[in-house]
């Protein structure tokens, strides 16, 4: 049995909610990381408590376009992929339904899931990107899937370059498993 929180965009069916009702003004404030961790450790102890299979995932999804609360959060600019990529580290998957302007270059979008590859193999976690290009759009405006794919406001990226980081090649090495901190 997986037990992951998986919201869709009808009101009332959000982990941002969540996260705000412990205490939070907005999802993207400093605590939400810990306020994360808090709420998928706690699904995941009730869920060994209620079950004897519980498996996959099981913990929050934070899908940006299909959470309601994320949406406000992410149109409001309380909510940044840099936040969202510090709150990977703690939830069930990556950077999940962002949208990012459509002119963001090659080596940025390297780079960011070059960033989310990086948290899944130092956390021993499953992680991934479903980072959307939305060309001949900007920051403020927004995408709208519709259903439960919902609506996803285009999200800044920075404009700092990793060329020649990607430019270098070869690939990054298996991290030593030993001295953990």
């Amino acid at each position: 049995m997986d037990i992951s929180l998986a919201p869709t965009p009808a009101e009332g069916d959000s982990i941002a909610d969540i996260l705000k009702e412990i205490g939070l003004e907005d999802v993207g404030a400093p605590g939400t990381t810990a306020c994360l961790a808090m709420l998928n450790d706690s699904v995941k102890k009730g869920g060994l408590m209620a079950s004897s299979s519980v498996g996959g995932l099981s913990g929050a999804f934070i899908p940006v376009s299909e959470d309601q609360g994320m949406i406000s959060a992410a149109e409001k600019g309380h909510l940044t992929i840099e936040k969202l990529e510090a709150m990977t580290a703690v939830c069930s998957v990556g950077l999940d339904m962002v949208a990012i302007p459509g002119d963001t270059p090659v080596n940025t979008i390297a780079g960011i899931i070059a960033d989310e590859a990086a948290i899944g193999l130092i956390n021993e976690k499953t992680t991934a990107c479903r980072l959307i290009p939305a060309y001949g759009m900007g920051v403020g405006q927004a995408v709208d899937y519709g259903g439960l794919l919902g609506k996803a406001p285009i999200m800044a990226v920075k404009v700092l370059s990793a060329d020649v980081f990607f430019g270098r090649g070869g690939k990054i090495p298996a991290p030593v498993r030993s001295l953990t901190n």
